[in-house]
């Protein structure tokens, strides 16, 4: 059972708790999803935009196209397709731009210039009435209610299934071959209400945290679960401010191993499949080095993982649904620590100029 909402609460996590409801807003929306991604194929090149946890959200979202030869997917900040990358964008571009406010002047700005450049423009947001709304071909809104914290937590869960979908529905149009996370979408907001109910797990393990004085975390994942890696080391600094980073597994290997010590945590989201014996190995070489490890795995090598996720699921729906428990270690952490994760200092909701 999930824990009684109490007005004392932050509303951090009671958005983090209304995730299933905004899985379900996607869920409404796949007809116009697929839709929209109908047209795609007829472009050579499709760049999915954002910043923050929406550029994140767009890094996940263009997983599913990896690999694909008939069509290019790229997924950048939006600052980076301005100074960087706009010369690759012509009428056989397609921009999906990603922005919970529908205002962040660096995604604006890019979708003027692409769509300047005779490119093809779609919009993500939750804001119907934006600026992105009047700048875009295409427009897809998702109806998940506003955020009470600054921080993004349902809002980038929705952004990444639905540009997920938005990718699956091309992959499956241009190579033929069926894709699953369409047909998993469905089970998802049941899946995230299981997970919500080991709020109190999680909590505790924050609590953990804090009495042994760790400062520092690190997130790891591969594949799908890279992008929710650099999103989940993103929420323990927007709301503790502590020193975190997000990296992919392995790499943690080659350099940065260096700074394992009894004050750090390694954050682990991954789903290997037939290679998870390389994540077996990436655990016990780290289990006796003093760090503190925290799995949410789907392999039954592991006792005592923060949480395991049903194997029967893609390892896109895994890797997403597994960003849930990181947004409530990191509300735990910060408030444990006495901040106020919904008033981050020097964060605006969305930034309007640079």
């Amino acid at each position: 059972m999930l824990p009684r909402e109490d007005k004392r609460e932050h509303g951090m996590i009671r958005d983090i708790r209304d995730t299933p409801n905004a899985l379900n807003a996607v869920i409404e929306n796949i007809d116009e999803i697929s839709e929209i991604a109908d047209s795609a194929p007829r472009f050579r090149k499709i760049f999915f935009i954002g910043c923050g946890s929406s550029y994140y959200a767009a890094v996940f979202g263009s997983w599913p196209l990896t690999g694909n030869d008939r069509v290019l997917a790229y997924a950048l900040p939006s600052s980076e397709l301005i100074f960087h990358f706009v010369n690759a964008v012509d009428s056989d571009s397609l921009i999906v731009g990603v922005s919970r406010s529908g205002r962040t002047a660096e995604t604006v700005t890019a979708l003027k210039l692409c769509r300047g450049r005779g490119a093809y423009t779609v919009g993500l947001t939750i804001e119907g009435g934006s600026e992105v709304a009047s700048l875009v071909d295409d427009l897809m809104v998702l109806n998940i209610g506003g955020e009470r914290s600054i921080i993004m937590t349902k809002s980038f869960t929705a952004f990444s299934l639905a540009t997920a979908i938005f990718s699956s529905v091309v992959n499956e149009k241009t190579s033929g071959r069926k894709q699953v996370l369409i047909d998993e979408a469905e089970a998802m907001p049941s899946l995230a209400k299981n997970i919500l109910g080991e709020e109190d797990k999680i909590a505790a393990t924050a609590k953990r945290l804090i009495d042994k004085n760790i400062e520092r975390f690190v997130f790891l994942g591969s594949g799908p679960t890279y992008p929710i890696a650099l999103e989940g080391a993103l929420k323990v600094k927007e709301t503790s401010y502590a020193a975190t980073e997000g990296l992919h597994l392995l790499e943690f290997r080659h350099g940065p191993m260096a700074t394992v010590d009894e004050r750090l945590t390694l954050m682990i989201s991954c789903f290997l499949g037939e290679n998870s014996v390389y994540l077996k190995n990436f655990v016990s070489e780290f289990a006796g080095k003093g760090s503190d490890i925290i799995l949410i795995s789907d392999s039954e090598d592991f006792d005592g993982s923060t949480l395991k996720l049903p194997s029967e699921y893609s390892g896109e729906c895994k890797a997403l649904l597994s960003i849930i428990p990181m947004q409530i270690l990191a509300y735990y952490y910060a408030v444990g620590n006495g901040r106020d994760p919904d008033k981050p200092r020097n964060l605006p909701r969305y930034v309007q100029r640079f």
